[in-house]
């Protein structure tokens, strides 16, 4: 049998952890949805029965990416209690199995979860709305005016990063995996400019790390945009630390063994 990854053998992995995490993820979502409905019916309550969706968009996004990364974040906890950690590392079945059950449930079935859950909390805030003037409008997630279907790509890279977070830290995951996060961010603002400035021979003008580049040439202005497939440019980047980020939490895992 391959001591990497066996079909059967994860199948029935992936069968134990649902049957002893059904009722603490059945109760989860149905705390998320109460959240999402009180989200959504004290706007509409505020806006006399209106819930127009840009509201929604901002709510669906903030709710996604907070709870998503909070979910991923618990997805490795026991391996931080010494007492849980013995019979999941000792478990008959490969890291790559167990690494795989956490993924697939933080990231593909969080995503369908959260997506039906939250329609069902909107649907039925919008049935008992009764806006004074004109209708309520459900949002749709492939509507060009909102493009809320980015946040898709954001959560790539949140839950790799968070992901990571699960496996690399023992206690306070997602506290720790925050503050990893913010901090880098700063320090990639910090060194930006002086970067830009050193490639550059121009006055750069103040800008955030994969924005546009901006900087004065004899008194005059320039905006320099990725055009055509340099636009992809931002796209691979995510993907690219969402991959290494994803290795490096599974090679972690790996050193974790008994």
């Amino acid at each position: 049998m391959n001591n990497i990854f066996s079909f059967s053998r994860f199948a029935m992995l992936f069968k134990k952890h649902t049957l002893e995490h059904a009722k603490i993820y059945l109760m989860s979502a149905g705390v998320l949805a109460g959240l999402l409905f009180l989200a959504l019916g004290f706007i509409a309550y505020t806006n006399g029965g209106q819930l127009s969706p840009g509201p929604q968009a901002i709510i669906f996004i903030f709710f996604f990416l907070f709870a998503g990364s909070i979910f991923t974040s618990l997805s490795f906890s026991a391996l931080g209690d010494k007492r849980k950690a013995i019979p999941v590392l000792t478990l008959p079945a490969s890291n790559f199995e167990k690494y795989l059950v956490s993924w697939v449930y933080s990231f593909l079935i969080f995503q369908l979860v959260f997506i039906g859950v939250f329609y069902l909390a909107d649907g039925i805030v919008l049935s008992i709305s009764t806006p004074k003037q004109g209708h309520n409008e459900m949002l749709s997630l492939l509507d060009d005016r909102f493009m809320v279907y980015y946040v898709f790509l954001i959560y790539l890279f949140f839950h790799a990063l968070s992901f990571w977070g699960a496996i690399f830290f023992e206690k306070m995951h997602f506290i720790k995996t925050a503050f990893v996060f913010f901090a880098c961010a700063v320090v990639l603002v910090l060194i930006n400019q002086p970067i830009l400035n050193a490639l550059i021979d121009r006055e750069i003008l103040k800008s955030m790390p994969f924005d546009d580049l901006r900087f004065m040439d004899n008194d005059r202005y320039f905006n320099v945009e990725p055009e055509g497939k340099a636009g992809y440019y931002h796209l691979a980047i995510i993907v690219a630390c969402a991959v290494l980020l994803w290795c490096s939490a599974f090679f972690r895992l790996k050193e974790k063994e008994v």
